[in-house]
């Protein structure tokens, strides 16, 4: 698989259908710039980076970043984008579950409720939106 690294992140360069196709388990990470300034000095940030499974490129800047270097990413995936449709890619796949995690007090659980009901299945199977800075 083509890495396309941009400081401390190598982001797999990956299309969206690739990704879906792909992705059958493991944990996804969509970096950003905030991430990429976090990288530089976190050291507990990047060792959660380096142990991602899936690293695809989330922000417009990164992808106009790479078009300077001899690899560039074939585009943008962003997470919010990509959250949508891989559950509805795997709606009829009773071995796909997902667990959300984050966002503010309720908003997690009510996402399960809707993404289920969305599916026609419990594709969600567990929220938990810990408090800030968790």
């Amino acid at each position: 698989m083509n890495i396309v690294r941009i400081l401390h992140a190598r982001i797999q360069a990956l299309t969206c259908a690739e990704l879906l196709e792909r992705l059958d388990k493991g944990v996804l990470f969509t970096p950003n710039v905030d991430h990429l300034v976090r990288l530089e000095s976190d050291e507990d940030f990047r060792r959660c980076y380096d142990k991602a499974d899936w690293v695809v490129c989330d922000s417009r800047i990164l992808y106009f970043c790479s078009k300077l270097l001899k690899r560039s990413l074939p585009e943008t995936i962003p997470g919010s984008s990509f959250f949508p449709a891989f559950y509805k890619y795997h709606r009829n796949n009773p071995d796909c579950r997902i667990f959300l995690l984050g966002a503010g007090p309720g908003v997690a659980e009510r996402a399960m409720e809707r993404i289920n009901s969305d599916v026609g299945r419990r594709i969600v199977v567990g929220a938990h939106s810990p408090s800030y800075g968790f």
